[in-house]
């Protein structure tokens, strides 16, 4: 195999590019909420919504996300093995709509409406 650019393959010496810094970001604020009391690493529907209403208020006061009974939607959607705990992994559904989110405000999109791309 060729030889890749560091920015391509990273390199040990130029420390974790952009997109593996945010990613660390979001596995810190995930522990934040899922490992704590000697907890396992998982979040219940109290450490979700903790998690939103501290991590992204924003994305929560739009679009009648803030009515009673969304942050329990979304938890059921992303519980894909209904034990009434998320991993990261089944997180990551909700990290997905909170990420399009973000790329909606980045082009003044309706954040409300269906994608457009």
């Amino acid at each position: 195999m060729a030889d890749k650019p560091d920015a391509v393959r990273g390199s040990a010496s130029s420390g974790p590019s952009t997109l593996e810094r945010a990613l660390q970001n979001i596995v810190h604020i995930y522990h934040e909420s899922s490992i704590r009391d000697n907890k396992d690493d998982l979040l219940s529907l109290k450490d979700l919504k903790n998690l939103l209403k501290t991590q992204a208020p924003g994305f929560l006061s739009v679009c009648k996300r803030n009515r009673p009974g969304y942050i329990e939607e979304l938890f059921t959607e992303a519980d894909t093995d209904e034990n009434r705990q998320l991993t990261f992994e089944e997180f990551t559904v909700i990290l997905g709509k909170l990420a399009d989110d973000a790329h909606r405000l980045s082009h003044g999109d309706d954040r409300c409406g269906p994608d457009r791309d």
